[in-house]
């Protein structure tokens, strides 16, 4: 009876249990069954049942087994649990390891995630330890949002003993496995044979072994590296012989092998788990990468600082590419190197991004991320391992200027929406007797496309006024320094008095929404069709009979 209780039991890992009453009645069930069987002789030996103890022994174990699975009922949808405020503290406390998605039901990529998130969470419960997969709408449980500070949709947060760490994998099913398993199975492998070595080595890009002893503080380094470095394959090999047969000696040692470059590294430097981190992030990574889709997520996904060779396929590409070579193997580690042509595929779509002329190649650019922004510092003169090692330098000691992508200003502006380029900008936005708005646009956007008309109808109604701009940039052509964007169209308004502090479009997109939010936020600035204005945006108000009035006179930044 209790083999088949703690079978079904841990079997049934949500379910809320039986009452603590029905385990007094299994103990008196069980009692009168084992009765006959204990006060009998068992290969000649009498068996002496002492009821008292095994009714005491036989309770205090159900109420164990009781309390273990008494587990908390959740809800699941797809086999993934769905979390509320009043459940998620006893969720990511019950289980060691947990991975929740924060989503908004109306977001695409949230969407385009379920399906593969519960394919993911079914293959994940066949785990030796299972690790569930959580939900939670936060744009219902905004405490959770909140607590969490959850900027965007879908915010996968991993929970190990619950303690959250960013979720960095991939969003497809194999993916998320692959991320979880490395962050929930031990850090490293044994391998035990020349076959199962080789093997290891043959399956994974990068493959790092130990060889040493298994007690040792070497190997305890080792380990915090494993921990660390997750998304990469670690083993290690204990056994002396085998050490001996692979590396020729049973000292300790520590290997790095990769199917790129010089194709294996050795580390040379003390058993400490600040160096081995380091000689493992320096030589995971190819020398140079040809700008794909593994150094664009490198680059643009997790924002490393990335220098950028342009070149072409004739005598003058080959030889920058050498010096392009020499230099990264001297600033090997302190800048991600990566070349292409901009003929197609993601060199075209980089070199339009990044503001590289067909002309002016070959050329470098690096291009560095400050927080959410993106800085472009361009080189357009002799290409050498020198001068790229300079260029280098001058970046990493702030002597470089910014350069920024922009368009020719247009020949004639006079239409009722004004034209801006990244040259123009400031001397329309910052004029300051003038009322500033400005759409922020993509030429391929849909929505920008439907904005066009009514925004070109709101400059018409408005021309009366010359105070007010109604302005346009293509942000996919012209950089403006401490403008971010994050989608199109953008609408922002400075105000002639209000410059340095934009102000968000928060009206509806059509003329009387444009109007509305022009009117509310230019204040007594603000003139109604058919009344005179000066030139300095003083409205003339025309009195009728005698009264008295008081002018303040002001400054812009005051």
């Amino acid at each position: 009876f209790l083999i088949l209780f703690f079978f079904f039991s841990s079997r049934r890992r949500h379910t809320r249990f039986l009452p603590v009453s029905w385990a007094r009645r299994c103990v008196q069930e069980t009692d009168s069954a084992l009765i006959p069987l204990l006060n009998a002789e068992y290969m000649g030996i009498q068996i002496i049942y002492n009821k008292v103890e095994m009714k005491t022994t036989l309770y205090l174990l159900l109420l164990v087994v009781l309390s273990l699975t008494n587990a908390t009922d959740f809800p699941e949808e797809d086999g993934v649990l769905v979390l509320k405020e009043n459940t998620f503290d006893e969720a990511i406390n019950q289980f060691e390891y947990i991975l929740v998605e924060f989503y908004a039901p109306w977001c695409g990529h949230c969407k385009s995630l379920a399906p593969e998130y519960a394919k993911a969470a079914k293959v994940l419960k066949g785990f030796a330890t299972p690790v569930p997969l959580a939900k939670v709408d936060a744009t219902v449980e905004t405490a959770l949002q909140q607590r969490f500070a959850i900027q965007g949709y879908p915010t996968l947060k991993f929970f190990i003993k619950g303690q959250p760490i960013e979720y960095d994998g991939g969003r497809v099913e194999a993916e998320i496995v692959s991320w979880l398993k490395k962050k929930t199975q031990p850090p490293s492998s044994e391998l035990t044979s020349a076959s199962a070595i080789d093997n290891f080595i043959n399956s994974n890009q990068v493959a790092v072994i130990f060889y040493g002893e298994k007690d040792s503080a070497q190997f305890d380094q080792f380990k915090i590296v494993a921990t660390q470095l997750g998304e990469l394959s670690f083993s290690h090999v204990f056994d002396a012989n085998l050490r001996t047969e692979k590396v020729g000696t049973t000292d300790p040692r520590i290997i790095l092998f990769k199917k790129f470059d010089e194709g294996k590294n050795e580390f040379n430097g003390q058993f400490t788990s600040a160096e081995i981190n380091t000689f493992v992030s320096e030589n995971r990574h190819p020398l140079i990468d040809e700008f794909e889709d593994y150094a664009a997520e490198r680059i643009f996904g997790q924002k490393k600082n990335a220098i950028f060779l342009f070149y072409k396929q004739n005598e003058e590409g080959e030889r920058v590419q050498k010096a392009f070579q020499e230099a990264a193997e001297t600033l090997r580690g302190k800048i991600v190197f990566t070349k292409t042509t901009n003929l197609q595929g993601h060199g075209k779509r980089v070199s339009e991004y990044l503001g590289v002329k067909d002309q002016e190649i070959p050329t470098l650019v690096i291009l560095a991320h400050s927080g959410q922004d993106q800085i472009k510092y361009k080189y357009t003169n002799q290409i050498t391992s020198e001068s790229i090692q300079q260029f280098y330098q001058d970046f990493s000691n702030s002597k470089l200027q910014p350069f920024y992508k922009g368009q020719d200003a247009p020949a004639n502006n006079d239409e009722p929406v004004k034209i801006i380029v990244s040259e123009t900008f400031n001397s329309i936005v910052f004029d300051t007797t003038k009322d500033v708005l400005v759409e922020f646009y993509a030429p391929w956007c849909g929505h920008c496309k439907e904005l066009t008309p009514i925004y070109e109808n709101a400059a018409k109604q408005l021309a009366y006024n010359k105070n007010i701009v109604l302005a346009k940039v293509d942000a996919t052509e012209n950089e403006i320094p401490g403008v971010s964007l994050t989608g199109y169209p953008t609408l922002r308004f400075w105000g002639a008095n209000q410059k340095y502090k934009p102000i968000e479009f928060n009206e509806s997109r059509d003329v009387d929404g444009i109007i509305r939010f022009l009117k509310a936020n230019m204040g007594g600035r603000w003139v109604e069709q058919g009344a005179s204005t000066t030139t300095q945006g003083l409205s003339l108000i025309h009195i009728s009979e005698p009264t008295r009035l008081l002018s303040i006179s002001y400054a812009v930044f005051c």
